[in-house]
């Protein structure tokens, strides 16, 4: 059965500025665990951020450490740009689990020196590539030559400005299984509306684990929602994501509005990165006949 990846404090911050409560991210992580969701993505561990949940270090999770089960793992994600050693201690001496690393096509080869630097700490570990459109065939012979790929957990691919369709899920998975990946997982954005359609291709096509939010939580068109995926798997109830919606994501989704709009779309459409701002329709109407 896939596995589902709960991010919503991760990648749901780009919403918020990562603006979460302690109160929140406790009851969302309890949620995941009654909910047998098999990670849960705290936050970031940026070397430069000063964000609480950008830079989750581990002496900030003392609150949470004594809630974990054996059920749902515990998981940071550092990009490539931002990774220093001296924050991560050896995972003996963490409540973290696992890291994931994430990184740009152009530095694939500096996200796998970081994997390996990292599951020599003890960390289970997964290398996370973004903006997936980008990779070429010089890559994909990077992955396959890559000795030391069975540390990894998955290799997951992220459809970072939400540009893909269906119909190209199946060809990633067999490129990556091509060069011995056994575990594939998926990152989705919902700027086209397809996350859950791509999400669904992803688990057709078999993979290992696909990315979640509460409520969508996301930056431009959001994520997929895991109330959503959790329900359409029948393998739990979402009813505990329902109760957790209302206490604490309708709040915040009153005060930040992520989900469809015409931004999110043409940024889709035309794979362009979120953080691209036009104000008007005029401006939308215009960067759509210039490019």
């Amino acid at each position: 059965m896939v596995k589902i990846l709960d991010c919503t404090i991760r990648d749901g911050g780009y919403a918020n500025n990562w603006n979460f409560s302690d109160d929140c991210v406790l009851a969302t992580f309890l949620t995941a665990q009654r909910s047998n969701v098999d990670y849960f993505e705290i936050g970031y561990r940026k070397k430069n951020a000063v964000r609480k949940y950008e830079r989750i270090t581990d002496d900030k999770l003392e609150f949470i450490a004594d809630y974990k089960n054996n059920r749902t793992k515990l998981l940071v994600m550092v990009n490539e740009l931002e990774y220093d050693a001296g924050l991560f201690n050896d995972a003996d001496k963490s409540p973290v689990d696992g890291v994931r690393v994430a990184c740009h096509v152009p530095e694939l080869q500096t996200g796998i020196d970081i994997c390996e630097e990292l599951k020599d700490k003890g960390y289970e570990v997964f290398l996370n590539i973004m903006n997936i459109p980008q990779i070429e065939e010089k890559h994909y012979k990077l992955l396959a030559g890559w000795e030391n790929k069975n540390i990894i957990t998955s290799l997951c691919f992220a459809d970072s400005f939400g540009v893909l369709v269906p119909e190209k899920i199946p060809e990633y998975f067999e490129k990556f299984r091509q060069c011995g990946f056994e575990n594939i997982s998926i990152h989705t954005h919902n700027n086209l509306q397809m996350a859950f359609a791509n999400s669904l291709k992803a688990i057709e096509s078999g993979a290992y684990s696909v990315d979640a939010t509460v409520y969508g939580m996301g930056r431009g068109g959001g994520n997929l929602p895991i109330e959503l995926i959790i329900g359409y798997l029948k393998e739990n109830s979402p009813v505990h994501y329902m109760n957790l919606i209302e206490k604490y994501y309708l709040p915040i989704y009153k005060e930040h509005d992520w989900g469809y709009s015409v931004p999110a779309l043409i940024r889709g459409l035309k794979n362009i990165h979120p953080n691209e701002t036009h104000d008007t329709a005029m401006n939308f109407v215009q960067m759509w006949n210039e490019l």
